[in-house]
This record gives C-alpha cells, sequence and structure tokens, in this order.
C-alpha cells in the first residue's frame, strides 16, 4: 500500500471498496455497520495476499454478494479474542467458494485468529472508519478534491446500530475531516503496514490440500533444501477434534529478505512438497493499478 497523506488520499485510493459500500447499503439494503465489518474482513485477506479479492466480490451478482456477505459475518465470530472453535457440524465447513483456489474454511480464521484480529482492528481504525459513513461511504469533491458527505438515497431500509443521527451533519463532517487527517504517516513508505512486528514481515501463512497435510520436518527440509538454512521456526495447527489432520500452519524466517525469492513476483507460492501441495502467503503491498488510475482521473 503506497504512503498515505490525507483523507482525500485516503479516499481516493479506496474507490473501489466505497463503490461496493453503497452498493450493499443502499441498493441491497444491508445494515451499514456489518457491511463495513465484512468490508474490513475482506480487506484483511487481501493483506495477506487474497488479492483483488474487493474487484472479484464486486462483480458477483446482488445474491452471491449476499452468501459472501452472509459468510463474512459468521467468520468474524472466529477471529474475536474468546472465540470458541467451530462446532463439530461446522469446523471444516467451506467458505468463499468461487473465491479462491486453495482451502479455505472456518478452522482458518480460527487457526490465525491472533493476528487476524490485531490486523482487523487496525484497519477498522485507519481505514474504514474513515472512508465508510453511517449510512453512505463518504465521498471526494472533485471539484475541490475534499471529501463530501453524501445523503442517505430515500427509500434506503439501512438500520443504525451505533450512534444517534447528527443535528447538525455538516459541523460534523468538517470536524470529522480535520480529525482524520493522516499526517503522522510516512508518506515515502513503500507499504503501508503500521502495527507489524518483525516477525510478521518474516512469516508466511502455508496451506496443505485437505487430507494432505505435511510435516514441520518435511517444510523445514523443502525451504532449507531450495534457499539454505533460512528457517527460524515452522508452526503447524494443532487440531482438538479427532481424525481432524491439520490444514494450515506459519512458517518464520531468519530474514524478510527470503519472502521475494519464495514468491518470486507473485502474491502467493504454490509447491508440490512430496506429492503434496502446499500454498504459501504473506502481507503483500496492495496493487497500486487502481491507485494509479485514480491519480490519473483527478489529476494529483
Amino acid at each position: 500500500m503506497p504512503g498515505i497523506g490525507t483523507l482525500v488520499d485516503l479516499l481516493l485510493f479506496y474507490t473501489l471498496e466505497r463503490v461496493l459500500f453503497n452498493r450493499m447499503v443502499i441498493s441491497m439494503g444491508k445494515n451499514s455497520q456489518q457491511v463495513k465489518s465484512a468490508m474490513t474482513l475482506w480487506l484483511m485477506l487481501e493483506e495477506i495476499g487474497y488479492h483483488e479479492l474487493i474487484r472479484i466480490i464486486h462483480s458477483y451478482d446482488d445474491d452471491t454478494i449476499d452468501a459472501f456477505f452472509e459468510e463474512a459475518l459468521q467468520c468474524l465470530q472466529f477471529i474475536q479474542p474468546n472465540a470458541s472453535s467451530p462446532s463439530d457440524e461446522s469446523y471444516d465447513t467451506p467458505v468463499f467458494l468461487g473465491l479462491f483456489d486453495e482451502p479455505m474454511n472456518f478452522r482458518f480464521f480460527y487457526y490465525n485468529r491472533e493476528f487476524m484480529y490485531k490486523r482487523y482492528v487496525h484497519i477498522m481504525d485507519t481505514v474504514c472508519d474513515k472512508i465508510f459513513g453511517e449510512n453512505a461511504a463518504i465521498e471526494v469533491d472533485e471539484s475541490g478534491l475534499k471529501p463530501a458527505a453524501r445523503p442517505l438515497v430515500e427509500g434506503s431500509t439501512t438500520s443504525q446500530v451505533i450512534g444517534e443521527p447528527s443535528s447538525n451533519p455538516s459541523l460534523e463532517l468538517n470536524q470529522y475531516i480535520e480529525s482524520t487527517k493522516l499526517s503522522n504517516l510516512n508518506p515515502g513508505a513503500n507499504e503501508f503496514r503500521p502495527g507489524q512486528t518483525p516477525e510478521d514481515t518474516r512469516t508466511m501463512f502455508i496451506t496443505f490440500s485437505k487430507g494432505h497435510p505435511l510435516s514441520r520436518e518435511e517444510i523445514f527440509h523443502f525451504f532449507t533444501s531450495n534457499w539454505g538454512e533460512v528457517v527460524q521456526d515452522v508452526v503447524i495447527e494443532h487440531t482438538s477434534h479427532p481424525g481432524q489432520e491439520p490444514q494450515f500452519g506459519r512458517i518464520v524466517f531468519t530474514t524478510s529478505l527470503v519472502i521475494p525469492m519464495v514468491l518470486n513476483g507473485q502474491s502467493k507460492a504454490k509447491f508440490l512438497v512430496n506429492r503434496k501441495h502446499l500454498w504459501a502467503r504473506i502481507y503483500v503491498p496492495r496493487y497500486r493499478g487502481r491507485r494509479k488510475l485514480a491519480s490519473k482521473k483527478f489529476n494529483i
């Protein structure tokens, strides 16, 4: 994600996200707070390498988006700090079918809940709370390149969950704009990843095909055979359900410099290890195409 200096930059960068938010809230009549939560989850998944996720979701019809939305709300339950393990009935329930070519289920979110919750809260605070209003996304006034309130479309069925309607929305918006200047961010930064620990920058998420798990030793051997003594640790999912085999894990490298070599220019890496599939992902900078198009369109 490029360095972001102002709220206008943030709004322009997340143009498609704001369009999808308005579609779900205004056209589909979804609860705005729940949509914001779902959008935050999807942005978090984009951050760990599931690129183009928002664009792909937006390309579907309303019924399919509604199904993805309901699944997102369910997934959110399993990344909460005090989340319970998925029940026996839903333990392996696949989610977001058609969006990914690798396993994705409630177990994935529960296994990575500590990391995901931290990133979810950060994205909500730094992005979604700033670009999404109570009834619609914050818009950009193209004539003056400044944020502008978008009135609620007549007939919208959106219900409000948090807070009461403002008695002076213009004053509130001006106060909001001034309070959300992102002047504390470094405009020269290559990526927008505050809150990461040094270990985060050296960690990749790994996924196995169902029924074909890899052992810690197999993973160690594969990566050291190909890239040398670069592995600090490998953590494999501990399954609490009888007969269930691990499907997810994490690998921590000794240095973040090895990750570009593993990814080889891609957002994910797929390997065949001892005739078993292994997918590996990491935080990657968000695709910059939409940002460049926005800059050209608005001459910024």
